[in-house]
């Protein structure tokens, strides 16, 4: 059972429920809530820079005022099923790392959207963002991050990078990280009826429902690639040489078995990976840090990890 403001939360996000199949007419309605909030304010005490790498690849410096910078560099790549875009609430669930460590910079990829823009071009603004980054910041001085397609996004930057033998990141983590375009796990059906964001509580998934979702808006993102490749759906991947990671989901996700499946195949690789797992909570309920107890927890291992690393 989650808290009083967990139960709140997950009420005010079922009223804002993005099942396919129930509310088709969400894919239109999350692009408009982005823009509403893609304001570029930054909170007291930070400056942000939106700036673009040589290639146009769009992205946002943050960074605390009057502090030298130390070459030290968290890389969020921000969720939204590759459909909505970056807002300011990823800069705000972000800008507590740079009290973590001495002069750190936040950036955050600015990526394309869906439909309009399908795989790989995702992944290969992800490349360019670092190839950019590392040109003043050491691999080492590195720690990526992201939620939802923005951990299927880091996710897949990160084996690719590995794939090519470039360096990797000092670490890494994740929050309910999308990584099954096929929709496999069981947690697909054990959770949709509780699954605030995604499911339907008055629904059953069987082969015709998984097959709707399959078919609907959420995946167009993939366009013709095979779901299958590790650079699509990382659950399938294989995590030797990673550095350390950390895992977070909710247990009453649907994409539960999306975060278990990686977690499972980094421990079997060696990799150092941690997980976090909630009881009753949703989807990227980490990034509600400032409001539940759940998540408020959860956010204090996170920053504890990335503290360790740095």
């Amino acid at each position: 059972m989650s808290s009083v403001r967990g139960e709140f939360f997950k009420m005010m996000t079922r009223m804002q429920n993005i099942n396919p199949i129930a509310h088709p007419e969400m894919e239109q309605k999350m692009k408009r809530m982005s823009q509403k909030y893609s304001h570029t304010k930054p909170k007291k005490g930070y400056t942000l820079e939106c700036l673009c790498t040589k290639s146009g690849t769009k992205y946002q410096r943050l960074r605390r005022e009057n502090v030298k910078p130390s070459g030290k560099v968290i890389y969020y790549i921000h969720g939204g099923c590759y459909i909505s875009g970056l807002t300011y609430n990823y800069r705000d669930f972000c800008a507590p790392f740079c009290d973590l460590i001495n002069g750190a910079e936040i950036i955050l990829l600015d990526y394309k959207l869906s439909p309009e823009y399908k795989y790989p071009t995702q992944l290969n603004e992800a490349l360019d963002l670092w190839k950019a980054i590392t040109t003043y910041a050491k691999p080492e001085n590195i720690i990526v991050g992201g939620d939802s397609s923005g951990g299927n996004l880091a996710l897949a930057m990160l084996l690719k990078l590995r794939d090519e033998n470039r360096k990797l990141p000092r670490g890494c983590f994740f929050l309910s990280p999308w990584t099954d375009m096929t929709a496999s796990g069981k947690s697909y059906a054990i959770n949709y009826k509780k699954d605030v964001e995604i499911g339907d509580k008055k629904g059953v998934f069987d082969k015709v429902t998984r097959q709707k979702l399959l078919d609907s808006y959420l995946f167009e993102c993939i366009g013709d690639a095979d779901r299958k490749s590790p650079y699509v759906s990382p659950a399938f991947a294989d995590y030797s040489g990673f550095p350390p990671m950390m895992l977070f989901a909710g247990e009453h996700e649907m994409l539960l078995d999306d975060t278990l499946a990686v977690y499972n195949k980094a421990k079997s690789a060696g990799v150092n990976v941690r997980l976090e797992t909630q009881p009753g909570m949703f989807h990227s309920y980490v990034l509600y840090q400032n409001y539940m107890p759940e998540s408020k927890a959860s956010y204090q291992k996170l920053k504890t990890f990335i503290k360790e690393l740095m």
